[in-house]
């Protein structure tokens, strides 16, 4: 007998990751990946086709059916990246690609958007360029028949579910990430809409996360691998359900989900933002604070494509001592948020000499990218208060030297799970959807968590001086 299992769908923002947990145990069965092309402009564009999402999930969907037992999924849940811009036309077809979160065409803007005080005070947060609402006021103004054209706006996972089940919506996760939601009142805000040159009638239906947005269709079914009739769990962003997934459930628990940006996420009773950001959490009525960095595993994806030839960053990264001899990397590639917001900031080496090489330049980046974590920490801790345990998760953390540099500037017990964020958060919000499970913890047992050990003192030492030396470094160009 094959055991009953779930599965989560994350849209992410360079691939697709499937996941099949079993019901009984929360343990991860089955796990598959595959991405796909984005548009890089030096304009700033960053844009992807929906259609390569969906062939993504249809090719991860059909190895882990075929691994689990396609008659043993009793539910499916979705996760995906937050804040793109997608319009969708009468024919259910999309205008045009999909702006991603990392699109910086919309500096003007922002900064239109970020001087009407509507914005903060019905959304909590502060306009940057990440946010859906600049995107579509940059869309309206240079493509107006679109928008007459469009529909409806949608986010990544909205699409996949669409194409699962047939019904267009969006979860108040996602919906606040737009920058279009009025999270006080828990609707759409007309004002908003219009401050942003596009009508409100454009905004989907808002379930909750939990719910069933509807069935697996029969010709879903068969591309995928799912039984038909299944239900489909509506969702929610990818961050969001990555604290779900992670097992972070009250405020003494902070999850560093560290992908191709990296998130710092912890729970809040209340909408405040501090110096980050505030979102919808996926279950109960509680709120995720959250700051970011947004090049975290692309700044690693960079050097490894660019400096190192396609070698792993680790492998060089090991030659040159903690610290770098004084080597400073700002992993800034597409703006800072903290521990200042500023999209305007590029990333930089700094004080670079040419006793440096490239294993120097190597682990600089690596601990750039854990000293800027750090920072993410301690803007979220000013909302929810300091932590007592750290949970790690995503690609990035699978390196020891970035685990080394990052335990040794924040003081919280670490704990790095080899399971866990977006995709299985996508799979827990599926169990308790389908009636399975009644909370995230039920599947505790299946999440794979070790301690992380501390580096030696001498190290941590060095790794504490390269720390100030990054502050410093934030402090003169934020």
């Amino acid at each position: 007998m094959l055991p009953d299992v779930v599965v989560g769908i994350d849209v992410g923002t360079t691939s697709v990751k499937v996941l099949a947990l079993e019901l009984a145990t929360g343990a991860e069965l089955a796990q598959e990946t595959v991405g796909y092309p984005t548009h890089v402009t030096t304009e700033g564009a960053h844009e992807q086709e929906p259609e390569s999402w969906w062939d993504a999930v249809i090719q991860c969907t059909r190895r882990v059916t075929t691994r689990v037992g396609s008659s043993s999924v009793r539910a499916v849940g979705l996760a995906g990246h937050m804040h793109s811009l997608l319009l969708i036309d009468s024919a259910d077809r999309p205008v045009g690609p999909a702006m991603t979160w990392a699109d910086r065409r919309v500096g003007e803007q922002t900064k239109r958007l970020g001087a009407n005080p509507e914005f903060e005070k019905a959304t909590g947060n502060s306009v940057v360029d990440a946010f859906t609402a600049p995107k579509l006021s940059w869309f309206a103004a240079r493509y107006p028949d679109r928008v007459r054209r469009a529909r409806r706006l949608v986010l990544a996972k909205d699409f996949v579910r669409f194409k699962l089940t047939g019904i267009w919506a969006t979860d108040e996760t996602d919906a606040i990430g737009t920058l279009l939601y009025d999270l006080h009142r828990r609707d759409w805000s007309d004002t908003l809409w219009q401050a942003s040159g596009a009508p409100r009638s454009l905004a989907p239906p808002v379930l909750r996360s939990v719910e069933v947005s509807g069935r697996m269709r029969a010709d879903a079914a068969r591309l995928t691998g799912f039984p038909p009739g299944v239900p489909v769990i509506v969702g929610a962003g990818d961050v969001p359900a990555a604290v779900t997934g992670s097992g972070v459930v009250h405020p003494g628990q902070i999850c560093v989900n560290v992908g191709t940006a990296a998130q710092v996420m912890g729970l809040s009773e209340h909408a405040r933002a501090g110096s980050g950001f505030v979102f919808g959490a996926a279950t109960g009525s509680r709120f995720v604070v959250m700051a970011s960095l947004y090049a975290a595993g692309a700044s690693i994806s960079w050097a490894e494509s660019t400096l190192l030839h396609g070698q792993d960053i680790n492998d060089s990264a090991a030659l040159a001592p903690a610290g770098c001899d004084g080597l400073t990397y700002l992993p800034f590639m597409f703006g800072a948020t903290v521990p200042v917001k500023n999209d305007a900031t590029r990333a930089a080496f700094i004080n670079q000499t040419d006793r440096h090489t490239v294993a120097h330049l190597a682990r600089a980046v690596l601990e750039g990218v854990a000293f800027g974590c750090a920072d993410a920490v301690t803007a979220v801790a000013e909302v929810v208060g300091y932590p007592h345990e750290i949970r790690i998760v995503g690609g990035v953390t699978h390196s020891g030297l970035w685990r080394a540099a990052f335990g040794s500037v924040v003081d919280a017990e670490l704990t790095w799970l080899r399971s866990g964020g977006s995709a299985r958060g996508a799979a827990v919000l599926a169990a308790i959807g389908s009636g399975a499970w009644t909370s995230p913890t039920d599947g505790d047992s299946g999440l794979r968590a070790e301690p992380v050990s501390r580096a030696p003192s001498r190290e941590r030492a060095f790794f504490a001086a390269a720390y100030r030396r990054y502050q410093k470094a934030c402090a003169r160009i934020l």
